[in-house]
């Protein structure tokens, strides 16, 4: 069995990193005894003749593709082409949009023929064995599909308790020359999971509340790979890093043992941060922290339910500052209750942080 696995477009000026999620779902597909592509269309141009190609000489059985709502339309489109050029086809999609979006999904593009609910690699897996013998897929949790025109869900698929058992990405599969060619960065993660509950984020409805940690020794022998591969920037790209003070602490230690010098960046909150945290980062490596503040205004961090207040923002900046960090902040604009007077508060305060 071969799969065709595929990275839509994304622009560049969106600072896309090679598909880490596309390199767990390959790899896990590769430890399985399957023979894995990736086509990446972030960094080569597509065309229909193109995929023809590729269809063609790899003669794969299933093709899937990745989504979130700025390319799924481009991901649509190129499932539609796969299934006009190889009607026999397995098609299958995931990611965020098509998770929470399924039904409305299958509608937009009936040649979808499997959705793959959040996190995947065990899901798709089965999907693909199930397709090479032959088997019934309704027990298989973690699907969406169509039978004769009734929407079939098989149920969530519980996240996976021990990913240290996840094998490596499969960054081989990857055109890595490219992303490092137009200045991009690299990615990893050290957990999955976010245990806080805002209402505009896939984190937690993606990969669970609870949090999954990686073993601190496996972290730092990836990050010493990836720092081998001549990427300027290395991104932690945990939902939030600083879940646990004991396990952030624990990988800093690793890496200021083994007296690498790399740089990286992560995610964090505000309200999981602290100078020692901060400085002990900072030590290990650590150039940038990107804190989600999203608004200025007391009553839309209310009803988003993000539950910090803009002094714990002031003082995470702050402490950034202190310790020689670079704190980043991202906004969104257009919230539930937003108004002119909030985004004015916004502006107001983002210009405040400086």
């Amino acid at each position: 069995m071969r799969v065709l696995l595929i990275n839509p477009y994304y622009p560049i000026s969106e600072t896309p990193s090679p598909p880490l999620g596309l390199a767990f779902l390959a790899a896990a597909l590769e430890n399985a005894g399957y023979e894995v592509r990736i086509l990446d269309l972030v960094v080569y141009p597509y065309t229909k003749k193109h995929l023809a190609g590729i269809l063609k000489s790899f003669d794969p059985q299933v093709v899937g593709a990745t989504a979130v709502t700025m390319n799924f339309k481009h991901a649509a489109g190129v499932i539609r082409d796969a299934k006009t050029l190889a009607p026999g086809i397995l098609t299958v999609m995931g990611g965020p949009h098509v998770t929470f979006c399924a039904r409305e999904t299958l509608e937009a593009c009936p040649e979808i023929d499997f959705i793959v609910m959040g996190e995947g690699e065990e899901t798709l897996v089965e999907l693909v064995r199930a397709h090479q013998n032959n088997d019934p897929v309704v027990n298989i949790k973690g699907l969406t599909y169509q039978d004769q025109d009734q929407l079939v869900l098989t149920g969530p698929k519980p996240p996976i308790q021990n990913i240290d058992r996840l094998p490596e990405p499969a960054r081989h599969l990857i055109p890595l020359g490219r992303y490092r060619a137009l200045g991009l960065p690299i990615s990893m993660t050290t957990s999955r999971g976010c245990p806080y509950g805002c209402i505009f984020c896939v984190g937690r409805k993606m990969v669970g509340a609870r949090v999954r940690y990686r073993n601190p020794q496996k972290v730092v022998d990836e990050l010493a790979y990836l720092s081998t591969l001549g990427f300027h920037q290395i991104n932690i790209a945990d939902d939030l890093f600083t879940a646990s003070k004991k396990h952030c602490l624990a990988v800093c230690d690793e890496i200021i043992r083994r007296q690498l010098k790399i740089q990286w960046t992560s995610f964090a909150r505000v309200d999981t941060v602290s100078r020692l945290v901060l400085a002990r980062m900072k030590q290990a490596g650590c150039s940038a922290v990107s804190f989600g503040v999203e608004t200025g205004s007391p009553e839309v961090l209310t009803t988003i339910k993000k539950g910090i207040t803009l002094d714990q923002v002031v003082q995470a900046v702050s402490m950034c500052n202190d310790v020689g960090v670079t704190p980043q902040a991202s906004f969104i604009l257009g919230l539930p209750g937003e108004t002119l007077q909030t985004l004015q508060q916004t502006v107001a305060f983002a210009e405040k942080l400086k």
